[in-house]
C-alpha cells in the first residue's frame, strides 16, 4: 500500500470505527503523542485524553465535504494533539504557551501550516461578517491602513478620539466571536518553529 494510501486508509478507519484500522492508529502514534505530552509535563494518562479527543478532531473534520487530506496522517493527528495539550495547558496557566516539539516536522509542515493558515482566516473572515456593517466598514478602513482623520471623516465620526474608541469596541466584539467559534480552540494557534 502507497504511503498516500495508508494516510487515506487511517481516515477510513476513523470515519467507519473499524477496530483493526483503529488499533492500528493506537499502536503506531500513541507512543510517539506520549512522548510529545510527557516532554510538556503531562502524563501517559493525559495523552491517552489527548489522543481520543484528536481522533474525534479528525472524524468531526473528514466529515466535512470539503476536507482534503493534504498532509501526512501522522502530521494532522501530531498538530491537533499539540494544540490541543496546549489549549489545555493555556486554560490552566492563564497565559500562553509555547511547547517544545520532540520530533522534526518533514516538509510535511508546510503544507499542515498553509492549512491551518487558510483555516484560521476562514475562521477570521466568517466571523468578521457577523459584525454590523459600520464595524465592518471601519475595521476594512484599518486594515487598508487609512489615516485615523481620513477614517473619521469617511465615517461621520465626531473625533478621533471617538474613531479609537469605536475601533476598540469593533475589535473586542470580532475576537469574542472568534474566542466563541468552535474552530478557534481546534486550531494550531503556536505553528511549529521551522
Amino acid at each position: 500500500m502507497s504511503q498516500k494510501n495508508q494516510h487515506q486508509a487511517y481516515i477510513n478507519a476513523i470515519q467507519t470505527g473499524d477496530t483493526k484500522g483503529l488499533r492500528e492508529i493506537y499502536s503506531q502514534f500513541l507512543p510517539k503523542i506520549i512522548s510529545l505530552i510527557s516532554n510538556n509535563g503531562g502524563s501517559a494518562d493525559d495523552a491517552q485524553d489527548i489522543f481520543q479527543d484528536a481522533i474525534l478532531v479528525i472524524y468531526e473534520k473528514s466529515k466535512k465535504k470539503d476536507f482534503k487530506l493534504s498532509s501526512g496522517f501522522y502530521t494532522l493527528l501530531y498538530g491537533i494533539c499539540r494544540n490541543l495539550w496546549g489549549n489545555r495547558l493555556q486554560k490552566s496557566s492563564f497565559k500562553n504557551v509555547t511547547l517544545t516539539d520532540h520530533t522534526k516536522y518533514t516538509s510535511e509542515t508546510n503544507q499542515e501550516d498553509a492549512l491551518l493558515k487558510a483555516e484560521e482566516e476562514r475562521v477570521f473572515w466568517d466571523n468578521f461578517k457577523k459584525l454590523g456593517t459600520d464595524c465592518q466598514k471601519l475595521m476594512q478602513l484599518f486594515f487598508e491602513k487609512v489615516k485615523m482623520d481620513e477614517i473619521t471623516k469617511i465615517m461621520g465620526y465626531s473625533s478621533t478620539g471617538a474613531t479609537k474608541k469605536r475601533k476598540f469596541t469593533c475589535k473586542e466584539r470580532l475576537l469574542s466571536f472568534i474566542k466563541t467559534d468552535v474552530r478557534y480552540s481546534e486550531l494550531n494557534r503556536n505553528a511549529p518553529d521551522h
